[in-house]
Formats: C-alpha cells, sequence, structure tokens
C-alpha cells in the first residue's frame, strides 16, 4: 500500500464514482458505491467479502491523500447482487458500458491503439474513443450534446445559422 493512485471521477445522479486502474483491472471506491445505491456497503466489504474481491489503497484527493477500501468489477456485481433494488438494472448497464470500459482502458497502453475516455466537463458527460491524437463519438451519441442544459449557448458559434429570417 505504498502507492498513491490518482482516481478517475464518474458522474451519476450528481454523485461522484471513483475508480482506479490497478495493475491492469478496474476498482471501485467501496464507499462511493454505497452511496449510489443508498447503503453502507464498506463495512460488509471489511468484514465478509473475500479478500480475492477486496483492497485497501490511497488516492490523491485535493486535500492530500485518502485511503479507501477498493472492489474489483466482480465484487461490485456481488454487491449490488446483495443489496438488491429494481434501479440497480439501469446502474449495472451504466458501470458496464461506461465505468468499467473506461477503467480498462486507462492502463498504460501504446499511443497507437485506441482508448476510451469520459469528457467531464459535459452534463451528461459523454464516452468518447482517443484514437491517433483525434477524439471520436459515436453518432447516436451526438443528439445529447444539443439537449444538455445551456447548450444553445455552447455551440453558437459552431453551428451553421439554419433559420434565416427573411
Amino acid at each position: 500500500m505504498d502507492d498513491v493512485y490518482p482516481p478517475l471521477v464518474f458522474q451519476r445522479y450528481n454523485r461522484s464514482l471513483r475508480g482506479v486502474p490497478i495493475d491492469g483491472q478496474p476498482w471501485l471506491v467501496a464507499r462511493d458505491l454505497g452511496s449510489l445505491i443508498g447503503e453502507r456497503v464498506e463495512p460488509y466489504v471489511i468484514n465478509r467479502l473475500d479478500c480475492d474481491l477486496k483492497c485497501q489503497a490511497r488516492l490523491a484527493t485535493r486535500n492530500g491523500e485518502e485511503s479507501v477500501w477498493l472492489i474489483n468489477d466482480f465484487g461490485l456485481f456481488y454487491m449490488l447482487s446483495r443489496y438488491r433494488n429494481p434501479e440497480h438494472r439501469s446502474l449495472r448497464r451504466w458501470l458496464m458500458v461506461e465505468v468499467l470500459p473506461v477503467l480498462r482502458d486507462h492502463t498504460e497502453c501504446s499511443p497507437i491503439q485506441p482508448r476510451r475516455v469520459q469528457l467531464q466537463g459535459l452534463r451528461p458527460a459523454v464516452g468518447m474513443l482517443e484514437w491517433q491524437g483525434e477524439l471520436w463519438m459515436r453518432f447516436n451519441d451526438i443528439p445529447s450534446l444539443f439537449n444538455a442544459p445551456n447548450s444553445a449557448a455552447r455551440w453558437r458559434g459552431f453551428l451553421p445559422n439554419w433559420r434565416r429570417s427573411s
């Protein structure tokens, strides 16, 4: 536990979920997962979860360092099945489609291989692909950029004037 890891922060319903890739595997902060599902999961993680599903690590924060309990992807799905809730289906989909692929791709890789990134400045956050020095976006995600709050002000300078008054 000598290393300090900078976390990747994901947002869902104005709550943060921090994750770090350690040795090429995604790990998530147990306390953050608990706030997403509305349960105190950290005592269960510490006392009852198997050692290969959890670890303790230090994360870099704005105020220094924080010691946290992390769970891997298998431990994450174990926790979701332990604390059942109908909303967990959409949470599980979000974790599988957005969070875990970004954490897996964020490990050290060659610059010629594509990797998933998530743009944090936009609401909602947009998943993109970084490849050959360029950012690529799924065609189906483009409407979400225009439907976001304050999107008209953000894109006003980039879009042509489609409706000209006569």
